[in-house]
C-alpha cells in the first residue's frame, strides 16, 4: 500500500491536466471520477494478485485460500489508492507525498496490532474506524489461516495435546475449550502457536488482539469499501472546489514595459484586452466568430558564450504578428513543426498566465475576449 506514493506523484501531474480540461468543458468531473474508478479497481486487484502468487509459491501457503485473500488484499489496496488520489490534489506534490505517508503510518499505528481499539482514547479512537489498515489486516490473516487443518488435512506439525494444568501447556480456553491444551516439544514457548488455523489465530490473538478465529470477513470488506468510497467522494468534492477557484476571474496585472528596438510595441498581459483596431477583429459576420490579430510573444534571453552573465539580455520572439479568425461552421487548424509556437499561441488565446511579454488583440464576436 505504501507504493501508492507513486500514484500521488503521477496523480498530481494528471490533476493539472484534468482541471484545465474540465474547466474547458471537455468532460465533467463526475464522469472523470467514474472513469478513473473503472480502471483503478481492476488495476489494484491485478497488483494484488501479482504480489500474492509469488508469496504463496515461496511460503507454501495453501492455494485454496488465495481467492479470499486476493479479495481482501485487492479491496485493501483500492482504499489506499483512493486516498492517494485525494492527496494528489495538494498544491505541492511534496506535501501530497508527505500527507499520504502520514496517513499510512497513522493507519498502521491505529490498526489494533499494537493497541486495541478499546484502549485508544477519544477522539483518537476515530482513526481505528476510518482508516483501512486494521480492517484489512484482520480479514487477511483470517482468510489465510482459518481453515488450515480443520477439515482433517495436515496442519502444522510439531504440536501435541496436553493437560492445561501442566507447565508449558497452552490452554484452549480462548477457543471455548478450557479442558484441552497443546504444547510444542523441543520448541520454546514463544515459537509455539498451535497446529491448526483457528488455534493459531487465537493463540497469536492473545498477544495481537486484532487477530481472531471469528469470521468478520463481510464486515471488514464493508468497512474497506466504505472507506474507499469516502476517499473517492472527498476527492471529487475537493476537485470541484479547485475548479470553482480556477473559474473565478482575477484582476489583470499591470502592463509590462515596452520592448526595446525598432519594433517597439505596447505590451499587454493575457488579461489586458483592448478594442480591436483591425477589420479582421471587427468583422464578426453571421453566427459566432473568434478572432485574434497581431499576436506576438517575446522573451528575454542572455546570449551564449563566455561572460554571458555580464552581457545584456536580448529579446527573442517565439510568435510575431499572428492573426486569424474562425466562424461558426469552420475549422481552424494550427500547424507547424516542433518548437514553432503552437502551444504558446493556444495558451495566449486561453488567457493563461505565464512568463514572457504578450501583445495583440483577441475578440469574440467583435468584443474583447476576457
Amino acid at each position: 500500500a505504501i507504493l501508492a506514493l507513486a500514484a500521488v506523484f503521477v496523480g498530481h501531474a494528471e490533476a493539472q491536466i484534468v482541471r484545465r480540461e474540465v474547466t474547458d468543458g471537455m468532460y465533467g468531473q463526475l464522469a472523470y471520477g467514474m472513469a478513473t474508478a473503472v480502471y483503478q479497481v481492476p488495476m489494484m486487484f491485478l497488483v494484488a494478485i501479482c504480489g500474492l502468487v509469488p508469496l504463496y509459491a515461496v511460503a507454501a501457503w495453501p492455494w485454496e485460500s488465495l481467492p479470499t485473500v486476493w479479495l481482501v488484499f485487492g479491496t485493501f489496496l483500492v482504499a489506499f489508492e483512493m486516498a492517494a488520489q485525494l492527496f494528489s490534489l495538494d498544491g505541492k506534490v511534496l506535501f501530497g507525498l508527505l500527507n499520504f505517508q502520514n496517513l499510512w503510518f497513522t493507519s498502521f499505528i491505529f490498526s489494533g496490532i499494537f493497541v486495541t481499539r478499546e484502549d485508544v482514547i477519544w477522539p483518537l479512537r476515530i482513526f481505528t474506524y476510518i482508516l483501512p489498515f486494521g480492517w484489512g489486516t484482520r480479514s487477511f490473516f483470517w482468510a489465510l489461516f482459518h481453515d488450515w487443518g480443520v477439515d482433517g488435512s495436515d496442519g502444522f506439525s510439531g504440536t501435541a495435546p496436553c493437560d492445561p494444568g501442566l507447565p508449558g501447556c497452552f490452554s484452549d480456553a480462548v477457543r471455548g475449550s478450557p479442558d484441552t491444551g497443546f504444547f510444542c516439544p523441543g520448541l520454546p514457548a514463544v515459537e509455539c502457536w498451535g497446529d491448526v488455523g483457528p488455534r493459531i489465530l487465537d493463540s497469536i490473538g492473545s498477544v495481537y488482539r486484532i487477530l481472531t478465529s471469528e469470521n468478520t470477513l463481510a464486515a471488514d470488506l464493508g468497512y474497506l469499501v466504505a472507506i474507499a468510497a469516502a476517499f473517492k467522494a472527498l476527492y471529487l468534492l475537493r476537485l470541484a472546489s479547485l475548479l470553482r477557484l480556477r473559474a473565478v476571474p482575477r484582476r489583470p496585472p499591470a502592463a509590462l514595459p515596452p520592448l526595446d528596438g525598432p519594433q517597439r510595441q505596447t505590451l499587454l498581459t493575457v488579461n489586458d484586452v483592448v478594442a480591436p483596431p483591425s477589420p479582421l477583429l471587427a468583422a464578426a459576420g453571421r453566427g459566432l466568430c473568434f478572432a485574434f490579430s497581431d499576436c506576438s510573444f517575446a522573451i528575454q534571453v542572455r546570449p551564449a558564450g563566455g561572460g554571458s552573465c555580464a552581457r545584456k539580455s536580448e529579446t527573442r520572439y517565439l510568435l510575431r504578428d499572428v492573426s486569424a479568425s474562425v466562424s461558426s461552421g469552420e475549422v481552424l487548424a494550427v500547424m507547424g513543426p516542433s518548437g514553432a509556437g503552437k502551444t504558446t499561441l493556444l495558451r495566449m488565446l486561453a488567457l493563461e498566465k505565464g512568463p514572457g511579454a504578450r501583445t495583440g488583440h483577441v475578440a469574440f464576436n467583435g468584443k474583447p475576449f476576457t
